[in-house]
């Protein structure tokens, strides 16, 4: 079995931190409490330095204002997050 590319391994990573911080019913969705679990734990660095409050980042991204946020969606926090790092 090959080696993953460093862009594979990324984005399994991805897929895992957000497969364990889901569970509060479906597994594959944050609810506002595990999203903030979240960028507590994975990017103190990024997420405490001045950006948007989880609340406003989950109104931000629940467009369809069920509560949760899907993969999708995680996906886009990811991408902001990323942004908003590079110079």
């Amino acid at each position: 079995i090959a080696q993953p590319t460093p862009q594979e391994a990324s984005l399994g990573a991805l897929i895992m931190t957000n497969h364990k911080h889901a569970g509060s019913g479906d597994a594959k969705t944050l609810i506002k409490k595990e999203l903030t679990n979240l960028i507590k734990a994975k990017p103190p660095n990024i997420a405490g330095k001045g950006g948007p409050e989880v609340g406003h980042l989950m109104t931000m991204l629940d467009q369809d204002a069920d509560g949760s946020m899907n993969f999708k969606k995680y996906i886009t926090l990811i991408g902001s997050l990323t942004c908003a790092t590079v110079p």
